[in-house]
């Protein structure tokens, strides 16, 4: 059942949406709710009486603040309110919050400081100009490890809105390192697990998200996919609708034969051009734009490694200019063209024999003739695809513990600050990064040394088993681990782990991370979006306090801008954070 819970606290007040579907296989859809009004039923507020109706939205309001640390000094600001109408009743809608009540705590005025996201009502209403929930996108996970699989969905989460075309969502399945735990714990995972996906559906005019299974009942076992090679009408395996924990290989053989797959969408070697609309001239005008660009005709070709460092394109530029900055020595230019647009079914395989495979970042692979469209999808991954609450919440505990023991190391340290690391070791396969812990040492001991806050208070994730290996950090910090804490994390999915430590690394003073390692990339993104959030130093041109281990001539790559360039999927770029939330409102 639905139910709405209203908290009105004595100060600032925000709204939160969580999304419960009775029907599980439609996420954010439910059968009595007007599919014109994804807000979801009426709401009636009355001062301090609160009145339960099904279907509703569960509403929760809750004091909110942001803080504002900078050269150690901290500052509140009220989140500018902004009122929405659900069924006709107005509603403050304010900074996105995180309410930790249900989850174990911390109490919600400390758990915020792991906001890096923001709610902007002006972006729910936003649909594709190609917007036609009657065309599919479906796609097979990555099968690397956590954050590889991560960066794949959002590109495809990201190209699903973009061309307005319903996500169909995977069957559950076990995913590669994600299968820890007792019986007690969930092994086999949607990506529902991970994010809010039913509140992405049902805040979101131009989003639609059904699984494989609401697909193929739809779909497929009614007749209406087709062989693409011959014509014929194709029913799923078996007339199977239900995969769930079930070998995949025979269904993705069928979304093979009955979807379309984008020859040549390798993000290596071209990337993705998203037409402002569906009018054929704005192909032409990609395409000749790219042709011109690499023929030499608006100047040499770019080159990443020195064109536009710390000199980005505006980016609400002309559409020429931030095209330059996208090549990245890339060959070619993939567009959403005439043809793509046509087809009933687009479906992304993972097949190495072919370099099918989007390892990569949507926001490197993604390019928009709209400079609105292209700002409009960096927000939504930030405001939307982060961590659900459960695990968000289990790292503000941790963080909380952590920032107590670092007033207990130094008196001086009255925030709480500490430094943190990612060290990847374990199955790591580029074994020149994997360097002993003196090396590790050597390279980061002057700038951890460096700066207000540096107080010897040191949080290090890793995947190394051997705590003693790290013993020269524990002769010279005060170093803890994610298995100090386990204590406030009892109940936590270990396969939420990873993730935890992501979180708790990211919210460190000054973070090193490994090389290579998208674990890492994703930390410093995530520090780059409370960097912009917060207006940190540096954060005009996207600089963050990261560095790396080695090699050399990458260890002070977060502190620069530097355009998209190959290998892309190794870090991140602060493209993906710097000045996204420019043009809101004017889509």
């Amino acid at each position: 059942m639905f139910g709405i819970m209203i908290l009105i606290g004595c100060c600032n007040i925000f709204l939160s949406h969580r999304f419960l579907a009775e029907d599980a296989s439609v996420i954010g859809h439910h059968t009595g709710l007007d599919p014109n009004n994804k807000r979801g039923a009426t709401i009636e507020i009355k001062a301090d009486i609160v009145q339960k109706v099904e279907p509703s939205i569960s509403i929760q309001m809750t004091k909110q603040k942001q803080q504002l640390e900078q050269k150690q000094e901290q500052k509140q600001e009220k989140p500018e309110q902004v009122q929405v109408q659900v069924d006709g009743v107005d509603v403050p809608h304010g900074t996105a919050g995180l309410s930790c009540t249900d989850h174990g705590g911390p109490a919600n005025d400390v758990a915020e400081e792991m906001i890096f996201w923001s709610d902007i009502p002006e972006d729910s209403d936003y649909k594709s100009p190609f917007y036609d929930e009657e065309k599919y996108i479906s796609f097979e996970p990555d099968g690397g490890g956590w954050n590889n699989i991560r960066m794949a969905y959002e590109t495809i989460l990201v190209l699903a809105h973009a061309t307005g075309r319903t996500l169909v969502l995977p069957p559950e399945k076990r995913m590669y390192l994600l299968g820890k735990g007792g019986g007690d714990h969930k092994k086999e995972f949607s990506f529902n697990d991970f994010f809010h996906l039913d509140s992405i559906a049902m805040e979101h005019e131009g989003m639609n998200i059904i699984t494989m299974e609401e697909f193929l009942k739809r779909k497929g076992v009614t007749g209406q996919l087709k062989n693409l090679q011959n014509g014929q009408v194709v029913k799923p395996p078996s007339s199977k609708t239900n995969w769930n924990g079930d070998d995949l290989n025979p269904l993705w053989s069928y979304l093979r034969d009955v979807g379309k797959y984008p020859q040549g969408w390798n993000p290596s070697d071209c990337f993705a051009a998203i037409p402002a609309s569906s009018d054929p001239a704005h192909v032409v005008e990609l395409q000749t734009m790219f042709d011109d660009i690499m023929a030499g005709k608006h100047g040499k070709v770019p080159d990443p490694n020195k064109d536009f460092v710390d000199a980005p394109a505006a980016v609400d530029g002309p559409t020429l200019d931030r095209m330059r900055e996208m090549v990245a020595e890339r060959s070619s230019i993939c567009i959403y063209d005439s043809e793509l647009q046509q087809e009933t079914l687009l479906h992304f395989k993972v097949d190495h024999k072919e370099n099918a495979r989007m390892l990569t970042h949507f926001y490197a692979f993604v390019f928009f003739q709209d400079w609105k469209q292209d700002l409009w999808s960096k927000r939504f991954v930030r405001d939307h695809i982060r961590y659900v609450d459960e695990i968000v919440c289990a790292a503000a505990r941790i963080v909380e513990a952590v920032r107590k023991r670092a007033k207990a190391h130094s008196a001086e340290n009255t925030q709480g600050e500490y430094d943190s690391f990612h060290v990847r070791r374990g199955d790591f396969q580029y074994e020149g990064v994997k360097i002993d812990a003196d090396k590790l040492h050597a390279e980061s001991k002057d700038v951890l040394a460096a700066g207000p806050g540096s107080y010897g208070s040191l949080y290090i994730a890793t995947d190394e088993r051997k705590k003693e290996f790290f013993n020269i950090f524990k002769d010279n910090y005060d170093v803890t681990f994610l298995d100090d804490y386990m204590h406030l994390i009892k109940g936590v999915n270990p396969n939420y782990y990873g993730m935890l430590d992501q979180l708790v690394a990211y919210k460190g003073r000054i973070f090193y991370g490994t090389w290579f390692s998208t674990l890492s990339g994703y930390v410093n993104r995530m520090r780059g979006y409370y960097s912009a959030k917060e207006k940190l130093d540096g954060y005009e041109l996207g600089h963050v306090q990261s560095w790396y281990f080695t090699p050399k001539a990458k260890k002070a790559q977060m502190t620069k801008y530097f355009p998209v360039k190959k290998p892309i999927y190794m870090r991140e770029f602060p493209v993906s954070w710097r000045d996204i939330d420019k043009g809101i409102g004017e889509l």
